[in-house]
């Protein structure tokens, strides 16, 4: 299936001397959606916890890929769970749903 999203690179700034900032940019790429797997816990909770293995293939990122924070899946952000470089593309498994800083809105 193919894959139209956003990832989400964070950017470290100095805002004064000793304070770092993180800016977070999206960057548009295209891939393919590798594997689907959607998983309900079972566990004793009241709301089961959603997890998925699903893996997304996407052009390799000219730069530094620890400064990936998320994809955008299904108009949500996903946490990056692990990548695997497979030149000229890297693979990466989503983890849990994005809750870190975002872009700023455009006016």
């Amino acid at each position: 299936m193919r894959y139209s999203g956003k990832l989400g690179v964070a950017e470290q700034s100095e805002v004064s001397p000793g304070v770092w900032e993180e800016t977070i940019t999206e960057v548009d790429v295209l891939g393919t959606i590798e594997q689907r797997t959607e998983v309900l816990s079972d566990s004793d909770s009241v709301l089961p916890r959603y997890r998925t293995t699903t893996s997304i293939s996407v052009l390799s990122w000219p730069g530094d890929r620890s400064s990936i924070r998320y994809i955008t899946l299904w108009g949500t952000r996903w946490t990056i769970g692990s990548m695997v470089e497979e030149h000229p593309k890297i693979v990466i498994y989503i983890g849990e749903e994005y809750h870190g800083p975002t872009p700023e809105p455009t006016p």
